[in-house]
């Protein structure tokens, strides 16, 4: 039987979320901050890697959603409640549209397979 140690594992929704909230941001002060929250522009850069962005979700409807937070970035448990948000009205369960993130691999390298450890 092999061992499942060696078997290259796939993303999940909360790996890639912290991929997401740390890919391209402007640090004003500290150089190797870390970033457990997610911007709005962030979120859109992954619908649109999902091409879900202008296709499913508009800009102005994905703001909207995020507007109702009421704050800068959202932690993991509120982008669940953000991406349930915007599929209300939409023909596409709410896991449908979690799986399809995954499936939009890192942020900017579309269905590049990565190996995390």
């Amino acid at each position: 039987m092999a061992d499942d140690d060696d078997k290259p594992k796939k993303h999940t929704l909360q790996s890639l979320f912290h991929l997401y909230c740390n890919y391209i941001v402007i640090t004003l002060d500290i150089d190797n901050e870390d970033h457990d929250a997610i911007l709005l522009s962030q979120i859109d850069m992954w619908l649109e890697q999902a091409k879900l962005l202008r296709t499913v979700f508009t800009l102005t409807e994905t703001g909207l959603a995020y507007m109702k937070f009421r704050k800068w970035r959202l932690d993991f448990k509120e982008f669940q409640e953000f991406l349930e948000l915007i599929v209300i009205g939409k023909d596409l369960p709410v896991n449908d549209l979690k799986e399809m993130l995954i499936e939009a691999g890192i942020p900017g390298f579309a269905g590049e397979v990565v190996v995390v450890k």
